[in-house]
């Protein structure tokens, strides 16, 4: 079976960056499993596996425009430790969670720089403006079952689904 939209798939890859440095599976593969078609995957990366089979290889490069997006100087931000009052508690060099507590939403940021008055944060991807070089293995391959699709289709399944088209 080809890997299609609405394929189960298994894959054992390594993820390396330009410097050769490991991101996934230096030692040993790092494996994920997906359902082809719903957004689980860098675009890039979904593509590139579609019309595989079972036991195939694949070695790619997504560059970082098509993976996580160019570094965004402008997401690089700058605040007086009186502005932001967590700040006093961060460490250079870490990365750290806010937490919107409306919304519940997280987001991460890694804390560039701190001095006694200002702190500098990057809310870039960690991955951003990083080309990704990809080994990958397809170990598994089957159709989705009607449970997983109903996890990432819920409207077209259970009681109402022949009234929601």
């Amino acid at each position: 079976m080809k890997i299609a939209r609405n394929s189960f798939v298994v894959i054992e890859y390594s993820l390396r960056l330009s410097d050769g440095s490991y991101v996934k599976g230096e030692k040993e593969a790092a494996s994920m499993n997906f359902i082809v078609g719903y957004g689980q995957l860098i675009a890039a990366l979904e593509e590139a596996l579609t019309g595989l089979e079972q036991g195939a290889r694949l070695e790619l490069t997504i560059p970082a425009g098509e993976a996580f997006g160019e570094l965004d100087h402008d997401q690089v931000k700058t605040y007086e430790l009186s502005e932001f009052p967590a700040g006093r508690d961060l460490v250079a060099g870490k990365w750290a969670i806010a937490k919107n507590s409306g919304t519940g939403s997280q987001y991460s940021y890694f804390v560039k720089e701190k001095t006694d008055s200002t702190i500098t944060v990057d809310y870039n991807h960690p991955l951003a403006g990083k080309d990704l070089h990809y080994d990958i293995a397809v170990v598994f391959v089957r159709p989705a079952h009607a449970e997983e699709l109903e996890f990432l289709r819920p409207c077209e399944h259970g009681e109402n689904s022949d009234k929601i088209q």
